[in-house]
C-alpha cells in the first residue's frame, strides 16, 4: 500500500482545522470529511459528511476521483440524480457513491492537486458547480 503522502496530507489538514480523518474499509483507505457545507434549500441539511476513496497507489501517481455521501440525505425533497452508485457500510454508517468526476481534460493531477483540492472539487457538487457535472 502506497498512501504515506495521503496520510501526511490528511494529518496536515486535520491539524489545520479541517474535519478529516483517515479510515479503513478492509484494505481500502478513505478520507472521511465532516461537514461539507450545502445550501438549504435545495439540500435539507446545511452540511454533509463525505468519504473520499484513496487509491492504494496514491503515492505512485494514481489520482482521486469521486466520493461517497453519508446517508440519509435529501435534495429537493428527494434524490439527486448523481447519487446513483453503490452503497457502502463503513464506520457504523451507510454511504452512497456520487457520480462526480473531473471534466475531460482536467483530471486530478498528481503532484499538483491534493486531497485538499479534491475536497474543494467535491464541494462543487453541493453548490452545483461545474459544466460537465452540473445538476440536470
Amino acid at each position: 500500500m502506497h498512501i504515506s503522502s495521503a496520510k501526511a496530507e490528511i494529518e496536515r489538514l486535520a491539524a489545520g482545522g479541517t474535519g478529516i480523518e483517515l479510515i479503513m474499509g478492509g484494505a481500502q483507505p478513505y478520507g472521511w470529511v465532516r461537514s461539507i457545507a450545502a445550501p438549504v434549500p435545495p439540500w435539507v441539511r446545511a452540511a454533509y459528511d463525505i468519504l473520499i476513496p484513496i487509491p492504494l497507489a496514491y503515492d505512485l501517481g494514481t489520482g482521486l476521483d469521486g466520493f461517497y455521501i453519508a446517508l440519509p440525505y435529501s435534495f429537493n425533497g428527494g434524490e439527486h440524480n448523481r447519487v446513483n452508485g453503490q452503497t457502502l457500510a463503513l464506520a457504523g454508517r451507510q454511504w452512497r457513491l456520487v457520480s462526480w468526476h473531473y471534466p475531460d481534460g482536467k483530471q486530478f493531477r498528481p503532484g499538483i492537486d491534493t486531497i485538499e483540492s479534491h475536497i474543494f472539487h467535491c464541494r462543487g457538487f453541493f453548490l452545483a458547480r461545474g459544466a460537465v457535472n452540473a445538476r440536470v
